[in-house]
């Protein structure tokens, strides 16, 4: 649903007594109004607007869900200090971008500044994928 439109504040709209100071809080009101209203019609992004790392690696898994490969991990960005869970956005084979057979599951830790994958569930054995993933704080 699209937002309905709005309408401005005009220092005209008021008795001439007012407009003076209207037309000094129109000018913060119509601009806060502006970002918010741009905000909420679609024009929200992860990376811009929620506290978040993107990241993207390439990993294989063996028969328990295991990388096949020590210490797979991210860096989360410089802005993000925690991380509350992960959220598979992209996944595919390396070579031929095929799908995995399930949904990912990745169970990780955060080590400092890091985010070390731990497990993931769904993934073909001893495949390479590209992951990519969005963490989230």
């Amino acid at each position: 649903m699209k937002l309905p439109s709005y309408r401005r504040i005009f220092k005209t709209d008021y008795a001439e007594d007012y407009q003076e100071l209207v037309e000094k809080l129109a000018v913060s009101i119509n601009n806060g109004f502006d970002t918010v209203y741009d905000a909420l019609n679609k024009k929200l992004t992860f990376g811009d607007n929620i506290a978040c790392t993107i990241a993207e690696f390439t990993v294989s898994v063996d028969a328990s869900g295991n990388p096949t490969k020590k210490n797979v991990q991210f860096k989360l960005g410089e802005n993000q200090t925690s991380i509350q869970g992960l959220m598979v956005i992209d996944c595919y084979t390396e070579g031929d971008e095929l799908p995995p057979p399930s949904a990912p599951f990745i169970s990780f830790v955060k080590n400092e500044g890091n985010v070390l994958i731990k497990n993931i569930k769904g993934l073909t054995l001893n495949t390479s994928y590209v992951i990519k993933v969005l963490a989230i704080s």
